[in-house]
């Protein structure tokens, strides 16, 4: 995979460069006890807010998702099945050496770039290519350094042309096409599936590999902030293919809050 880099604009990498250029013994840099803190100030909360909130809603999304197969037609649906076909699709295409690496920089660097103007940052420069691609920007901040592993960005394009198509053209209206009984809605879930584990597939592979990105926030409170925010993805499709999404939400909170409660009464029997 190519290395991609997020980068603040060339005047501040120049007093960062030349802050780091000090003598340690001359000078303690400010810049750098500052961003030793909020690393371990980061490190902290992964471990005392993040670990307790993403083990909870793991188990629940398990639990759900057990219910669902065990006790609906879930995996029968449209959703669940064309959902699979396409996340199928992606795995037979990179079982055979397919790699979009251009796609993916692309859609990268796009995501470090949206995500930085809505937090009102400039865009000084920017590059995505099958070698690599930066964004240089005076705005950073965790959501913007990790926006790429935290957003599936061709799953948000697919839900956006879709929604677009549907605002004309009933997606669930059967067209016959060479004799074969077809829904637009189908291409829908099962493009929603290939662009999805294409971000998995991605973002478990950069995970692996040393990225300015994660080294950024620490690799690992960034692993933990890119897993949290992935699971609660999943959920939140899994609440979006419910025949009744309101109602299924309500029973994930129960479910949440009944998990918590769980796992907060063994920790308290095996630590006390």
């Amino acid at each position: 995979m190519p290395r991609n880099a997020y980068r603040q604009n060339a005047r501040e990498r120049a007093e960062l460069t030349l802050a780091k250029s000090k003598p340690s013994q001359v000078r303690r840099h400010p810049l750098a006890e500052r961003q030793t803190r909020v690393r371990n100030l980061k490190v902290l909360i992964a471990w005392t807010i993040l670990l307790p909130l993403m083990a909870v809603t793991c188990f629940t999304l398990v639990e759900m998702f057990f219910r669902a197969l065990t006790r609906t037609s879930f995996w029968q649906s449209e959703q669940f099945i064309f959902f699979c076909l396409g996340g199928l699709a992606w795995a037979s295409a990179y079982a055979a050496g397919w790699r979009p690496i251009h796609a993916y920089v692309v859609g990268h660097e796009l995501s470090h770039l949206i995500m930085a103007r809505a937090f009102g940052g400039k865009i000084f420069a920017w590059s995505a290519g099958p070698e690599g691609g930066f964004v240089e920007t005076n705005k950073t901040n965790t959501w913007i350094t990790l926006a790429p592993y935290l957003i599936p960005f061709y799953s948000v394009g697919v839900v956006l042309l879709f929604g677009i198509v549907g605002m004309f053209l009933d997606l669930r209206v059967a067209r016959q096409v060479a004799g074969v009984r077809l829904e637009l809605v189908w291409f829908f879930y099962a493009a929603l599936g290939l662009t999805w584990f294409f971000h998995a597939t991605y973002t478990v592979k950069t995970i692996f590999i040393k990225q300015s990105d994660l080294d950024r926030n620490g690799e690992f409170f960034s692993v933990f902030i890119i897993f949290f925010v992935n699971v609660l993805l999943i959920t939140l499709l899994y609440l979006a293919a419910s025949p009744s999404p309101l109602h299924q939400m309500v029973e994930v909170g129960r479910c949440w809050v009944g998990m918590a409660r769980f796992i907060l009464g063994f920790l308290r029997q095996v630590l006390g």
